[in-house]
């Protein structure tokens, strides 16, 4: 299942892949969000760890988790 490796939230709703989405589909399934919360930043260096719509989204636990004590987020 495609939904399964793209990290969608809500595979019921998905026709193709997340990257596919309207802007339409993705305000329908998560509201008013800045991104698509199913589409991990490219820049994200653990697209699986990521709980909110973008690595600006993570919290300094979910970073130490991520990146140890690294200082500044490296996937800002």
């Amino acid at each position: 299942m495609c939904c399964e490796d793209s990290g969608c939230r809500k595979p019921e709703k998905l026709d193709g892949r997340p990257e596919d989405c309207s802007p339409e589909q993705v305000k329908e399934c998560h509201g008013d969000v800045d991104s698509h919360p199913c589409t991990p930043a490219e820049s994200c260096e653990h697209p699986e760890e990521l709980e909110g719509g973008s690595p600006g989204e993570c919290s300094p636990e979910q970073i130490r988790e991520c990146h140890g004590d690294a200082g500044a987020h490296p996937c800002e």
